[in-house]
């Protein structure tokens, strides 16, 4: 299974805006499972992932990271996502 890690805080406008996208994705995506990672949470792994800015998408498979983007994107952005290979 692919994930997406999704970097975001509660005070990023961008990230606000993304969010709900995000969360419906992961409804509607059966192959792909999008983590949802507080940066002022989860510092710790925000760091491990030298996350700049938020919102960051990391796109994960077998393990490895495969594709990385920040700034907020639109529905057909984040299918491009699920789709990425």
């Amino acid at each position: 299974m692919k994930h997406i890690f999704y970097f975001t805080a509660d005070w990023c406008h961008p990230c606000k805006k993304t969010k709900p996208i995000v969360e419906e994705l992961n409804r509607e995506s059966a192959d792909v499972k999008f983590q949802i990672i507080d940066v002022d949470i989860e510092g710790e792994l925000a760091r491990k992932f030298e996350i700049k800015s938020v919102p960051t998408f990391i796109v994960v498979k077998d393990g490895q990271e495969i594709h990385r983007t920040t700034g907020a994107k639109t529905k057909e952005q984040l299918e491009a996502l699920v789709n990425y290979e």
